[in-house]
């Protein structure tokens, strides 16, 4: 009886594995064909939105989303991922996941009320100054923090839904701001739309609630015991914050002086803060949006190693966590090296006059895509599925400790050009740290010698790719695909001369999805 117990067990622990790999690869696919989207997004839209704003209306609202965003931070305190782990540690138990969502929008009613209540009263004090109109309109995007439910479904691996809510919503913003947003004057009308949409898509998934949730009584809730466990990824959230927002809080504060410009035949004075602004917000728009298909991974690995972690079953955890590594590095690098070697090239057609900063600020921030790569790979795919987040949140803690302090210094110096400084910086550093407590758990020698040759192909292409900048291709969109196109087939090409095995898997997994259709 003991053995076909046993045989029993074993068999559950091969489906289990057997239908999470099938579901990790669906999710993959539904999120990074988001993230694909999200790239077309800023390519249709950002070169229409940078000369009718201009790089200071770009910059003013950079810095107001930057003061909106400490807001939204704080009305969603740590739940963002709290949740969704809680959510999939129970994903056979309907009555558990039902209760753990009413408990943490209870607290969110709170914690996004008083978000709410704190920004009206500076918008209406005056505080804000030059800004205040545009504030306002931000207490929307503030509200819409509560009607954030995409925790459930990512708990539940359903991305699919999530993935089609926000391709519609997404759409709708671009025809409108290409409708309505007409003028540098039109700036609270841009974000005026940003925040409609944001409530608007958030909203949408409370339609498909009756399906995840059942009856229970008001008795059976205990929102107390989510509190503390909250406020520790609250702090890690505070951190994040210090290297991902605050760089455009201090450059809209500390960079002095003004130009007059001219704006609808008007002449308009203008604060270098908004531009130098402009100037990052536009140059780190681009480089996440290459960086998506090297994190898409890491956002639909929580759910799955959380589950591992819950059964116990260690070595699949491993095993995921090995192959991230490659696979951010197989695409990490071309990616990183190619953006940096085309970026002369694409700015100044992308965006228009009066960008001429960009370019080097891209190739600056570029290494970002393998930094963030490796951290989101030890942080959001290990340490916060296996319950660690008091060394997730020490660990970016340390990044915007060195963040802050770096900023401080060189944006007084070097104005945008500092801020890029410091956020490489300071991503290099929660890496490091992060790894450093995984040490004995993988293998350095391992991730080196998965990522060397990767290393050396990039930069091969870019050596290939960089010089044909001022040789041969002046900067026009036709000229930027011929150099994205030369890379690609110089990258793919020494991949196929040293017989890489990540691309002749990815050739047979896409065989054999082929095969089967057909």
């Amino acid at each position: 009886m003991e053995e076909v117990k046993e045989e029993k067990k074993e068999e559950q622990v091969e489906g289990s594995i057997e239908k999470n790999k099938k579901n990790t690869a669906k999710n993959y696919v539904y999120n990074l064909l988001y993230n694909i989207f999200l790239l077309i997004v800023p390519l249709i839209t950002t070169p229409y939105v940078s000369r009718v704003l201009a790089a200071s209306g770009v910059g003013q609202y950079s810095f107001v989303f930057s003061l909106t965003t400490y807001f939204t931070m704080f009305g969603a305190l740590g739940f963002t991922y709290y949740a969704q782990r809680e959510i999939a540690r129970y994903q056979d138990d309907k009555k558990k996941q039902t209760l753990i969502f009413w408990e943490i929008f209870i607290c969110k009613i709170v914690s996004v009320g008083l978000a709410m209540a704190v920004n009206l009263t500076l918008v209406f004090t005056g505080v804000y100054g030059d800004n205040t109109q545009l504030m306002l309109i931000a207490t929307i995007t503030i509200g819409a923090t509560l009607f954030d439910i995409s925790f459930l479904f990512q708990g539940n691996e359903h991305f699919g839904i999530i993935v089609i809510r926000n391709i519609v919503f997404r759409i709708v913003g671009i025809v409108c701001i290409f409708v309505f947003v007409k003028k540098p004057s039109d700036l609270w009308l841009y974000a005026l739309i940003q925040a409609l949409i944001v409530i608007a898509s958030n909203i949408s998934l409370w339609i498909s609630l009756p399906k995840y949730l059942v009856k229970f009584s008001p008795k059976e809730l205990s929102i107390k015991r989510h509190i503390l466990p909250t406020l520790r990824l609250f702090i890690p959230t505070v951190a994040i914050s210090v290297y991902t927002v605050l760089d455009r809080t201090l450059i809209g504060i500390m960079i002095p002086g003004t130009v007059t410009v001219i704006e609808d035949n008007q002449f308009v004075v203008k604060t270098y803060a908004n531009i130098e602004n402009g100037y990052y917000e536009q140059a780190e728009k681009i480089v996440k949006m290459c960086m998506v298909a090297v994190t898409s991974l890491s956002a639909v690995m929580i759910p799955k190693n959380s589950s591992y972690f819950q059964k116990g079953m260690y070595e699949e955890v491993k095993n995921n966590i090995y192959k991230a590594i490659s696979f951010a590095f197989f695409l990490g690098f071309p990616v990183m090296f190619g953006l940096a070697a085309v970026a002369m090239n694409f700015s100044p057609w992308f965006f228009g006059p009066g960008y001429d900063t960009v370019p080097y600020l891209i190739m600056m921030f570029s290494p970002l895509i393998i930094f963030i790569g490796l951290s989101g790979i030890f942080g959001n795919q290990y340490l916060i599925p296996a319950g660690k987040d008091g060394i997730f949140t020490l660990s970016v803690v340390f990044g915007s400790v060195i963040n802050l302090g770096l900023n401080l210094v060189l944006i007084r110096y070097y104005w945008s050009i500092g801020a890029v400084i410091a956020s490489v910086i300071s991503e290099i550093a929660v890496m490091t740290f992060q790894y450093i407590y995984l040490r004995k758990i993988f293998s350095l020698k391992r991730i080196l010698l998965s990522g060397v040759k990767y290393l050396i192909l990039g930069a091969i292409m870019f050596a290939v790719v960089f010089p044909l900048n001022y040789f041969v291709f002046s900067p026009t969109i036709y000229n930027t695909l011929i150099l994205v196109a030369i890379g690609m087939v110089v990258y793919v090409g020494l991949l196929f001369l040293t017989k890489d095995k990540m691309l002749y898997m990815i050739i047979d997994k896409v065989k054999s999805k082929f095969a089967r259709k057909a």
